[in-house]
């Protein structure tokens, strides 16, 4: 029988030396958050491992408690005092990798935020069903949250019996709405979208470049999604009726994680319309290369001349993680029809930094290789690199920088190409 969690119950079950598998994005339980802060003492000495979002996850576990620890591919600004003090564990793992160290390691306890049981006993793990599962395997201890807001969704669940305790709450989720784009994100948009076609496949991250791609996208139609997450811009997606019909037996939406507001989570809950997967089928290189047509759209933060992209750090600084990225530009190329797209703003500062550049600096971290790379957009063009020579690649970024930039990349160029 399940047993009922309250604060001290929930506190007095954590012990110095656990491993606390803590879920990220919509997965994130602000019951137990309020609680862990109550008594932060119960962090001692203990690991906390979660795939945190930055900017969408902004609680620090390891702020609890001096010995307390994280463990995530992701780093932050929000986390960087742990970071400094050493008790930030950074893996550089890609989704499809991670999932698998995740099912292979035991931890003591698994914190889950879930939906209200359905008539067969079971959980849904409603907007948030992307790690959970691999952890499930081999948990000593599970812990859930019942949250009656959590909707109750096509995809992974939890049978009552496997959870030892919980607690019935009802809290708000974590929302997380899409920024409105400006002219400039709206001509980059609308050069992504002209590489869509109707009945193509789409994967896209979060952000304010991918939100502003899919409003662009009205016009399309028949398109699928294949994503690790959705965000609200997938609602005005399916309102211009761009997406294939709603089927139950094959909705048009696949997706590991809901990132919105409380709108996106009432429409997820229709399994016709969405069915949730974890990242061992979202992101998983044999399932992305057998779909056809299927167009990965990603931001990037810098690429340089060769084709280089860094999408993990500024000015030298980690601000985030290569995620997803490269699973799905690879499963994109390899896609029949596909393609692996990756957008970025020309400039930064207002104008006085190009984002292309000669060569990615020795602070940058190099997210997908030259070889992975495929097709580069900024709100000047399109550069697709894919069968380019070396001179070829440069000439085709140069002629998406910002033109105020282009003569100092060419000349740079130039002086890169005699060194080669």
């Amino acid at each position: 029988m399940t047993a009922t969690l309250d604060l001290d119950t929930f506190t007095a079950a954590f012990r110095p030396g656990m491993a606390v598998y803590a879920p990220g994005c919509g997965g994130h339980s602000a019951r137990f958050e309020r609680w862990l802060r109550a008594r932060p003492q119960a962090a001692d000495g203990v690991e906390f491992c979660g795939v945190h979002i930055p900017g969408v996850n902004r609680f620090d576990f390891g702020a609890l408690h001096p010995a307390a620890r994280m463990r995530n591919i992701f780093l932050s600004p929000d986390w960087r005092a742990t970071w400094a003090d050493g008790r930030f564990a950074l893996q550089p793992l890609a989704y499809s990798d991670f999932v698998r160290e995740l099912a292979q390691t035991r931890f003591d306890l698994a914190l889950v935020q879930v939906a209200p049981a359905d008539a067969h006993g079971r959980h849904s793990l409603g907007i948030a069903a992307d790690f959970t599962p691999a952890v499930l395997q081999r948990a000593a201890q599970v812990f859930a949250h019942v949250n009656p807001r959590m909707p109750r969704t096509a995809g992974p669940w939890i049978d009552a019996a496997r959870i030892d305790a919980a607690v019935v709450a009802d809290e708000p989720l974590l929302e997380f709405p899409d920024a409105a784009p400006d002219a400039t994100l709206e001509r980059l948009a609308s050069n992504v979208a002209g590489l869509v076609e109707d009945g193509d496949t789409l994967q896209f991250g979060l952000g304010r470049i991918q939100a502003a791609v899919l409003r662009a996208l009205g016009a399309r139609r028949g398109l699928r999604v294949h994503s690790g997450m959705v965000s609200d811009a997938l609602l005005a997606l399916d309102a211009a009726g761009a997406l294939a019909p709603r089927d139950a037996a094959d909705p048009p939406v696949t997706c590991g994680v809901a990132l919105g507001t409380p709108p996106l989570h009432a429409a997820v809950a229709d399994p016709a319309f969405v069915r949730f997967a974890p990242v061992s089928h979202t992101h998983d290189h044999g399932v992305l290369r057998a779909i056809p047509n299927f167009k990965s759209i990603n931001a990037a933060i810098a690429v340089d001349l060769l084709g280089q992209v860094c999408a993990e750090t500024l000015d030298g600084a980690q601000v985030s993680g290569i995620g997803g990225l490269v699973d799905f530009a690879r499963g994109a190329r390899a896609s029949a029809g596909g393609r692996s797209i990756l957008a970025l703003l020309s400039t930064a500062r207002r104008g006085t930094q190009s984002r292309i550049v000669p060569r990615l600096g020795a602070d940058d971290i190099v997210g997908v290789t030259r070889l992975d790379v495929d097709t580069v957009v900024t709100e000047h063009g399109v550069a697709t690199l894919r069968a380019l020579d070396v001179d070829a690649r440069a000439q085709a970024l140069i002629g998406i920088a910002d033109p105020a930039h282009r003569e100092a990349l060419r000349a740079a160029w130039a002086q890169a190409r005699a060194r080669l």
